[in-house]
């Protein structure tokens, strides 16, 4: 009797899991055709080298490609005032009908200069501190 009554209940769980699912599938609406917009993303490069050649509109510069030096050039959106011919520089750029146009432009520091401002920052630190105080014996 048991056995009777629990395969009944699992029928009717069955058979309701087919009405609720059968519900859902109506309840969705097809979605509407929506014209699909191309989008095309730009993709930003850099490329690090040595200034040959600056003018307002236009900059050259040489990168070290493995065992040889390769010449790109660049067209500026905005003029640097503070870069000059033979700073090392990382430029940014994207690639627009064919050419390369820079639109970040910034002066690589030394590494030579670094590494003395670092010393003499080191050698100020050494000069400022004040001699420490020998330790205090506690008296008992």
């Amino acid at each position: 009797m048991r056995r009777l009554i629990m395969l009944i209940l699992g029928g009717c769980f069955f058979l309701c899991g087919f009405v609720f699912a059968r519900d859902a599938t109506k309840a969705v609406p097809e979605p509407a055709a929506v014209p699909a917009k191309v989008v095309r993303k730009e993709t930003r490069m850099s490329a690090t080298g040595k200034v040959t050649e600056l003018s307002d509109t236009m900059l050259k510069i040489d990168r070290p490609v493995k065992e040889s030096t390769e010449v790109m050039e660049f067209s500026l959106e905005k003029t640097s005032s503070n870069i000059s011919a033979g700073d090392k520089v990382k430029v940014s750029y994207v690639n627009k009908d064919g050419k390369n146009v820079a639109t970040k432009v910034i002066k690589m520091p030394d590494k030579v200069k670094k590494h003395q401002a670092k010393k003499e920052a080191a050698a100020k630190e050494k000069a400022v501190k004040p001699a420490e105080e020998p330790a205090k014996v506690a008296e008992k």
